[in-house]
């Protein structure tokens, strides 16, 4: 037979072996879905960037079509501003 005194070192340290290990693995399972957690609002904060570009896009869009596409150069219409016309230029060039 074996010593009681034996048994029980043995029962004890299979318990504390126990748990370390579930303390060890909690730890890591903890850390793997924080690490998920972070993942998923990088890629909700990817996505709102990107719809951010899209409507950006399509606004520059739009005001790119609202703009007239030809200037009037008659310098000698009382009705002609040179103001609007540099800026024109300088949108174009842009």
């Amino acid at each position: 037979m074996v010593n009681q005194a034996i048994v029980n070192v043995g029962r004890w340290s299979a318990l504390a072996f126990g748990l370390v290990y579930g303390f060890t693995h909690n730890i890591s399972l903890n850390k793997q879905a924080e690490e998920q957690q972070k993942l998923v609002a990088y890629r909700h904060q990817e996505d709102l960037i990107a719809q951010a570009k899209a409507a950006f896009a399509k606004q520059k869009l739009i005001k790119a079509e609202a703009s007239p596409a030809t200037v009037e150069l008659d310098f000698e219409n009382p009705d002609f501003d040179f103001d609007t016309y540099i800026n024109n230029v300088v949108a174009e060039d842009q």
